[in-house]
């Protein structure tokens, strides 16, 4: 032990400094491995609300700030969101919230100050997560009055998005009084696009509602938008269509041949409805002579292709029928036997659907549907005669209307091309499998 002690000594001041060293190594090392701590089951709670200040319901209040506490200590970069401040909406307000992080906190100012006798509601919307990443799909609010009482109009609806035909999911909607365009009252729809704008004086509102893809609360050029003028006095309700506002108006987007007599045509904005738009519109020519080629029928693509399936269908059953050979009266037999089966099954599932929907008490939430139809934007024409093999051809639209904007006349380039001989060398087949 001695010799060992008469070594270390040896070494003179470098030792303190290795010493030094390897201890900050070891808390170096401990401090790198932040694991989940022992002793319990992991966190997959989302945050909860357990206080708010001021009570939802105050009246004559004023407060520096409003106040949301939470259930544990909640993340400063917010899921859907860049910032806490985007998931933050006051109602009414002149401009973006104050937020800031205070840990279990999450502190709302308004940028101007709460205006006098006015009635306010501050929400967090779903998206708030805790360090763990577990996100709160529910929002939460309060609402109170800088004044003495809380008007209690309301104005509720649903947002749609209308070219894609569904609901239009987290809308951010909005509405103003008369020429005093910066005082918003704001609020975002849900995840079936339904909202309710509450604690609206009585008065005539700009009611707006638009898809706020990137989350900056502000409605951008290229969003689709609605607007609707509504007079509140208690409860007014109303659908709003949302949909690209391009004023240059529709041009085609999209031409392709799809057979000898079959061409269809693709706009880039929908159309406006009833009749948005006649065969007489439609013009098509040769390119190299400008020979003009006649045209016999219109059709919305939808329709066109609901009636085509039904045809094909028929066809091949007549066909299916006409085969009199003892092999087509077996598969005529099978594919009525198997018509029948499916038949007498949906059947079944939809009586037992139905009993088990009269038992079950549960509400389901279903969505709102449409209550107008979807802009159609393509159509398919048909040709009075074949259309040549590998001739350049010149389609003409003009003035198509869309939703917005003025009419529009447009052009594109198509071409019927020959089709690729068949491969009957066997060569585009993969070779036949030997014996194993």
């Amino acid at each position: 032990m001695t010799a060992v002690r008469a070594r270390l000594l040896a070494r003179g001041p470098a030792l303190p400094r290795l010493i030094a060293a390897l201890a900050s190594a070891a808390l170096a090392g401990a401090c790198a491995s932040q694991g989940m701590p022992p002793g319990g089951p992991p966190d997959v709670a989302a945050p909860t609300l357990i206080a708010v200040t001021p009570d939802s319901g105050s009246v004559n209040t004023k407060p520096s700030s409003v106040v949301f506490r939470f259930s544990e200590v909640v993340s400063e970069r917010p899921r859907n969101a860049q910032t806490l401040a985007q998931l933050v909406v006051i109602s009414p307000s002149d401009g973006p919230p104050d937020v800031s992080w205070g840990r279990d906190r999450v502190i709302v100012r308004p940028r101007h100050g709460w205006r006098p006798d006015m009635a306010y509601t501050v929400t967090v919307l779903p998206g708030l997560a805790d360090l763990r990443g577990n996100v709160a799909t529910e929002s939460f609010n309060t609402v109170f009055s800088t004044g003495a009482t809380i008007p209690d109009g309301v104005v509720r609806g649903v947002a749609f998005d209308w070219m894609g035909g569904k609901v239009a999911r987290a809308a951010r909607i909005e509405a103003t009084i008369g020429s005093d365009t910066l005082l918003r009252y704001s609020i975002a729809a849900d995840s079936g696009g339904r909202f309710a704008l509450t604690s609206l004086p009585p008065s005539a509102f700009v009611l707006t509602a638009w898809m706020d893809a990137n989350g900056n609360g502000i409605r951008d050029s290229r969003e689709p938008w609605d607007t609707v003028s509504v007079t509140v006095s208690d409860s007014v309700r109303h659908e709003l269509y949302l949909f690209p506002h391009d004023t240059i108006g529709a041009r085609i987007a999209d031409v392709a041949v799809a057979d000898s007599v079959t061409i269809r045509v693709k706009f880039d904005h929908g159309l406006r409805d009833p009749a948005p738009i006649e065969l007489s519109q439609f013009r098509l020519f040769r390119a190299r002579d400008s020979t003009e080629i006649t045209l016999s029928r219109l059709q919305a693509a939808p329709a066109y292709d609901s009636a085509a399936a039904t045809r094909r269908e028929a066809l091949a059953d007549s066909i299916a029928r006409a085969d009199t050979s003892e092999r087509g009266r077996r598969e005529v037999a099978t594919a009525d036997s198997l018509r029948r089966v499916r038949s007498q099954r949906d059947s079944a599932q939809a009586q037992i659907g139905a009993l088990r929907a009269a038992r079950d008490t549960t509400k389901l939430d279903t969505l709102p549907t449409l209550g107008r139809p979807v802009p159609p934007t393509e159509f398919v024409i048909i040709t009075a005669e074949p259309l040549e093999v590998d001739v350049p051809l010149r389609i003409v639209v003009t003035d198509v209307q869309a939703l917005v904007g003025p009419p529009r006349t447009s052009e594109r380039q198509l071409m019927r091309r020959r089709p690729a001989p068949a491969d009957t060398t066997g060569r585009g087949r993969p070779p036949p499998r030997g014996p194993s």
